[in-house]
């Protein structure tokens, strides 16, 4: 639709729009007189006729944007890979929902809206207060989007990036929830993958909830066959399990427990287990290596509840705890937040990507998802290894020293004031001497 240019345009726009009931815009019109489109927008806002989000598609003549089936767009809550997700109202109900849109680039890949489908579906077999209830899908809507109800929150991304690490009693709290929900989701036969900070959203009460199955993977069976391709590696690098970078199609719960861990690593200590840039490292290092030490890095943390994190990062999965509820177990001791908690978190600023799944906020930038295929297939992005490990940083210089200098000054002194020792031994002698 072209812009609206004047004020007559722009109601006529509003009508079509179906934003404001008929007689509440008449009314409306007939208090107010605007010389302009900007200031009759502004007018609608501040009266609460209209969102800022609504008032800058209207202005922009995108009034088509603003509704979905029968939903009526109010605000854009997140941007993702995969498209846009808003806050959206029904129109006969009046019930407040997340809408996730499938973006322009990806309507035309069979991918991508198989992952819609697969998203639905997943969800469609869960039921449980610890993971976001997908409520509709309409693939033949142009665009297709998923109706997800809303939580008022944040992602532990953004938390962390606002309000630094957690607290170990609020991450145990967080390990709790988690691992509930993926008791439920294991016993129907499914496994996340894509476990972490971004995907995981706190509400105001506390709760924890589960987002983005787009990626999930069903145990095989009859209603869910097994689709995956094996040379695929799919996932987020900084938290996916050691043997689901070897292979997305070969894992179970305990890839998610993994998940889990380095989320639970992130929270704790402000970056995940393998922070850096270098993705080819980071990929070869999982197979290889452990991460830094919790107890070194947070002190303050009791050994046992750093033990427990680490043993869910155990590189080999047998290591690990080996269903969601023993580790629930291990972590419930230490579920007990402090009373300002999240309470904390909400007050420093007003969240916006509470159901942003695109890359994280703060941190390394590095993307979203890994793609690795090994020989034989048609994407071979696979990193070259093995490679070393990032150079260790320089040794501190020892205490009282900068660079050695002030040692070298003392050496000086010391030789100077030894020769300044002995010409006065031989001056006293030659007194002695010439007596």
């Amino acid at each position: 639709m072209p812009r609206p240019q004047t004020v007559n345009e722009l109601f006529a726009a509003l009508a079509r729009a179906r934003l404001v009931e008929p007689a509440r815009l008449d009314a409306f019109a007939a208090r107010h007189a605007f010389a302009d489109t900007p200031a009759a927008l502004a007018r609608l806002v501040a009266d609460g006729l209209l969102t800022a989000f609504q008032a800058d598609a209207l202005a922009g003549g995108r009034e088509e944007a603003l509704w979905l089936g029968n939903y009526r767009v109010l605000d854009r809550l997140g941007r993702g890979g995969m498209g846009n997700v808003f806050l959206a109202e029904h129109a006969v109900l009046g019930k407040r929902v997340a809408v996730k849109v499938l973006s322009d680039a990806l309507r035309s890949d069979p991918g991508a809206r198989k992952r819609f489908v697969r998203e639905a579906r997943a969800a469609a077999a869960l039921a449980h207060p610890n993971v976001v209830t997908v409520l509709d899908a309409d693939m033949a809507h142009d665009p297709p989007f998923l109706v997800m109800e809303h939580v008022d929150g944040l992602s532990l991304q953004e938390a962390v990036a606002r309000g630094g690490t957690f607290a170990g009693g609020e991450a145990a709290v967080v390990a709790l929830q988690v691992a509930s929900g993926l008791a439920r989701a294991a016993a129907v036969g499914l496994v996340h993958r894509d476990i972490k900070p971004a995907n995981l959203l706190l509400g105001r009460t506390g709760v924890v909830k589960i987002l983005d199955l787009g990626i999930a993977k069903f145990a095989p069976d009859g209603a869910h066959p097994q689709a995956d391709r094996s040379d695929v590696v799919v996932g987020t690098l900084d938290y996916l399990a050691p043997e689901q970078a070897l292979d997305s199609a070969n894992v179970d719960t305990r890839a998610d427990l993994y998940a889990l861990g380095a989320t639970l690593y992130f929270l704790l200590a402000g970056h995940p287990p393998f922070p850096g840039a270098d993705i080819q490292w980071k990929w070869r290092v999982k197979q290889t290596g452990d991460p830094h030490p919790l107890h070194q890095l947070r002190p303050d943390l009791p050994p046992e509840l750093a033990a427990a994190v680490h043993k869910l990062l155990a590189r080999d999965r047998t290591g690990r705890f080996q269903t969601p509820d023993e580790a629930a177990a291990a972590f419930r001791w230490w579920a007990v937040p402090g009373t300002d908690f999240p309470h904390r978190l909400f007050r420093l600023a007003r969240p916006t990507t509470a159901h942003d799944d695109g890359p994280p906020t703060g941190g390394d930038p590095l993307p979203d998802t890994l793609r690795i295929v090994r020989a034989g297939g048609r994407d071979r992005t696979k990193p070259a290894l093995p490679l070393p490990p990032p150079p260790a940083p320089a040794p501190e210089p020892p205490s009282g020293a900068d660079n050695g200098l002030p040692a070298l000054r003392r050496g000086t002194r010391a030789i100077v004031l030894t020769i300044a020792l002995i010409a006065a031994i031989v001056g006293i002698a030659a007194l002695v001497v010439g007596r």
